[in-house]
């Protein structure tokens, strides 16, 4: 007769649900901060929305182009900084393993669009945080005789999420369970998580934390049977990004003003592992691609390439696109939040960082709900069995794509 296989309760202060950019900064921020966290995630970690970000921390300008600040582009214009201390060591978290892409970005204006907005970058109010460049400063991409436009040069950051969800994972990597839904059992009770029923263990949480971005709208419908936050609600915003692999040596991070007050396209530049470079396309393009399917994306894409760029040769470039679901707080006609978002509801916390950049000011927003509830670090960092998998950083998708190996 063999004996049963022993069945362990563990208490924790914090649960959190996802291991995206919320998931794996509030772990390390709260962990930092003295409280015991567990971090439970079904897939790879930053494997759905982070890897999938062009890795922008913008201070809200691109938001500015319609010729004024608004709400939003003000909202986040502290971010970069907080950020840059973050990557020197000393800001809210060590981040100085963290690989920057660029330090800076650029925003260009194409032919008549060009003296749209030189009065209002020239304004006072966007002294310091804007820079008007010469042509011998222009990025190697734009820097051709046959550009007709403006450059400028913005105060923001492109950063390499692969290196950032690697980082962010180390300090907590045996406290980061992957877990499989079926074998998974969540026992909810009138104010948040009671028990978390997971082969050979059981987490008894303080406080429970959502931060799975599109997995909140399932946890939250649980939470709902049982009369807990049944008024937050998720909405997914879709795009369809496009990546272009080629030979050429041009990197290029940047904005392109359109018509409109949205950019008409974002470009990012990812190295594959052969020294490959990927452009990674978003702006307008990529939202208005979610009508569209793949192959009419991607012609959509080169004739958009062939129009911004006569002077590059993209005949020998590989195109792709992914389809990707931002996930936030429920508003009114879909529209972006303008901040980060975190409510609680009894011990539940939702959270939802509605942009990359954003992410400090989640967590500011987290540490704020919990001492609201005048919540104390109470239980021991939990000594997690070796038998209980964990979950692992993911790789970039253009890898993936284009047949490289990470």
């Amino acid at each position: 007769m063999t004996d049963a296989p022993q069945h362990t309760t563990v208490p924790v202060d914090i649960a959190i649900f996802g291991g995206g950019i919320a998931g794996l900064w509030l772990a390390n921020l709260l962990t930092q901060r003295g409280y015991s966290c567990v971090l439970l995630e079904r897939d790879t970690l930053g494997g759905q929305q982070t890897l999938l970000s062009q890795g922008i921390l913008h201070g809200g300008l691109k938001y500015a182009l319609g010729g004024a600040l608004s709400h939003e582009s003000e909202a986040i214009a502290g971010m970069p900084d907080r950020w840059r201390a973050s990557l020197a060591g000393e800001g809210d978290l060590d981040l100085r393993g963290v690989k920057v892409l660029s330090d800076t970005q650029h925003l260009w204006s194409a032919g008549s669009l060009a003296s749209r907005f030189t009065t209002f970058f020239a304004s006072r109010m966007l002294r310091g945080r804007i820079q008007k460049l010469p042509f011998d400063q222009y990025p190697s991409a734009l820097h051709d005789k046959a550009f007709r436009g403006n450059v400028y040069r913005l105060d923001d950051l492109v950063l390499d999420t692969e290196s950032l969800v690697r980082e962010l994972a180390a300090p907590i990597q045996d406290r980061c369970l992957h877990i499989d839904p079926e074998s998974t059992t969540l026992h909810w009770c009138a104010d948040g998580l009671a028990r978390i029923d997971l082969p050979g263990l059981s987490l008894t949480p303080t406080h429970t934390l959502l931060a799975a971005g599109n997995g909140n709208a399932a946890l939250l419908a649980e939470a709902g049977e049982h009369d807990l936050a049944t008024d937050i609600r998720a909405q997914a915003r879709p795009l369809q990004m496009v990546l272009v692999q080629h030979r050429m040596p041009h990197r290029l991070y940047a904005h392109c003003i359109g018509a409109s007050n949205k950019p008409r396209l974002t470009v990012t530049t990812h190295e594959q592992p052969d020294g490959a470079l990927v452009w990674y396309l978003g702006g307008d393009l990529a939202e208005r691609g979610v009508t569209m399917m793949e192959d009419a994306l991607i012609r959509a894409a080169r004739t958009e390439l062939a129009d911004l760029f006569p002077w590059l040769d993209f005949s020998d470039a590989e195109l792709a696109t992914v389809r990707i679901d931002r996930a936030e707080p429920h508003q009114t006609a879909l529209v972006k939040p303008d901040n980060a978002y975190a409510e609680a509801r009894g011990r539940l916390l939702v959270t939802w960082p509605t942009k990359l950049t954003l992410t400090p000011d989640l967590g500011d927003r987290v540490l704020a709900l919990l001492a609201r509830d005048q919540a104390t670090p109470t239980h021991p960092q939990p000594d997690l069995p070796a038998s209980l998998p964990r979950a692992q950083p993911g790789t970039p998708l253009w890898y993936r794509l284009f047949g490289h190996e990470a």
